[in-house]
């Protein structure tokens, strides 16, 4: 199939490779029980080789083989099907500008022309790295979503224009990243390494932008299907406005390390998987942006897949999640800050009751044996009793004078007088002179 593959997808029972440097196959039947034998490939194409002319024996032996093969302008940074079933190919790279390739027949049938010269009238390069189709999401359309090195994303429109819509500038006015060691604002433009567009637990589209520190990104593109292009020149912060309004951020989900090379998300739309440099595979969920998982792959990693199996979450939902999760309740610190204490809440257990019954027997040991000695250990547990109120008025006693205290404290800090300006004293002399 070729090295440096940028994309791999099935066309019905056929399957659709693409490399970086523009080479493309389709393996026939790769998903039939018939599929051709590495053997009868290499016989065909032998026996084709010798019939006559390159071009003629390339043909013939790819026909026996079940393979063929197509050039791409080159380089290819990202290549993507349409998920409709059309067979067309988007495809695009650096100065490469997106493409439409039919694979059906075999030609290039639509091109795309960059962004219009800014207001310094400066040629804005092309820096492509990553595509995604959005025809599901809205059909009368044909929309197509590209990401930049310069982290930036466009819009177009194959089926009303050959310019972009708009540009997005990421992290304009929100969703800006942030660094990762300092974990102040990153104002620097990060390249958008991969997206993907799916539907959400909501029923809601939304696109996942990854870049190269970490950071992804979740929009909303329920405004792109009545999307049309921006009548301001790209550069401007008033194009960013407009544009940042078509395509707003929903939110973003921290916690992973590294770049992020790969996005998918599940059928169900309730959960996502992200994998990078990191070697970590990480998991959200789409609908409270919490991280459920986090495991370490010993490699770094490329590409993710989840499967079609319907996802159960092992912990739950609402409640039952709440309770389980510590970081949401804080029950878990509590339990723990009473563990370490040793304080033991009333009627915990059987156990409890033997040990406070043992030290108030040790309290009461002058009460004597047998029904005595039983007496002494009632009134010990009975002081214990008394004792434990006593020392919880206590501290309720001790907590009303403390807010007291406080609360006297900022009354004085109000009643503080401020320092006088300069010629407060003159004012006050000039109404005291009859």
């Amino acid at each position: 199939l070729g090295a440096n593959i940028r994309c791999l997808s099935p066309i019905d029972r056929d399957l659709l490779a693409v490399s970086k440097d523009g080479a493309g196959s389709v393996v026939a039947n790769w998903c039939a029980e018939d599929f051709p034998s590495a053997a009868s490939e290499g016989a065909a194409a032998g026996g084709a080789a010798e019939e006559g002319a390159e071009a003629g024996a390339e043909e013939e032996g790819e026909g026996d083989s079940g393979m063929r093969r197509f050039k791409l302008p080159a380089p290819v940074t990202a290549a993507c099907l349409d998920p409709t079933g059309s067979k067309r190919l988007a495809f695009g790279g650096g100065e490469n500008d997106v493409k439409i390739f039919d694979v059906a027949r075999g030609e290039v049938s639509w091109k795309a022309k960059n962004m219009p010269e800014n207001y310094l009238c400066l040629r804005i390069p092309v820096k492509l790295s990553s595509l995604q189709w959005a025809t599901e999401m809205a059909p009368s359309k044909s929309l197509l979503i590209a990401g930049t090195t310069d982290g930036k994303v466009r819009l177009y429109d194959t089926s009303a224009q050959r310019r972009p819509l708009f540009e997005l500038q990421i992290g304009h006015k929100s969703g800006q990243g942030t660094g990762g060691y300092t974990g102040t604002g990153d104002d620097m433009a990060r390249p958008v390494n991969c997206s993907a567009v799916a539907k959400t637990h909501d029923g809601s589209w939304s696109i996942f932008l990854g870049n190269t520190m970490g950071v992804l990104r979740e929009y909303d593109l329920r405004n792109l299907s009545s999307c049309k292009a921006c009548p301001i020149k790209p550069g401007r912060k008033s194009h960013l406005d407009w544009a940042a309004k078509q395509l707003p951020l929903r939110r973003g989900y921290r916690g992973i390390m590294g770049a992020v090379r790969d996005i998918d998300v599940h059928s169900s739309g309730s959960v996502l998987a992200a994998v990078g440099l990191g070697r970590f595979a990480f998991v959200f969920e789409t609908k409270r942006k919490k991280m459920i998982s986090k495991v370490y792959m010993k490699q770094k990693l490329c590409s993710v897949l989840l499967s079609d199996e319907s996802y159960s979450n092992a912990k739950g939902a609402g409640s039952d999640d709440e309770d389980d999760d510590g970081d949401i309740t804080g029950e878990e610190r509590e339990d723990r800050k009473r563990a370490s204490s040793g304080c033991v809440d009333e009627g915990e257990g059987p156990g409890d009751d033997e040990v406070q019954e043992g030290f108030s027997s040790d309290e009461g040991e002058g009460g004597g044996e047998g029904e005595g000695g039983d007496e002494g250990e009632e009134g010990g547990g009975g002081a214990e009793e008394g004792e434990g109120e006593d020392e919880e008025e206590g501290s309720t006693a001790a907590a009303e004078a403390a807010a007291a205290l406080a609360k006297r404290r900022k009354l004085a800090k109000r009643k503080k007088p401020k320092a006088r300006a300069a010629g407060a004293g003159r004012k006050k002399a000039r109404k005291a002179d009859p």
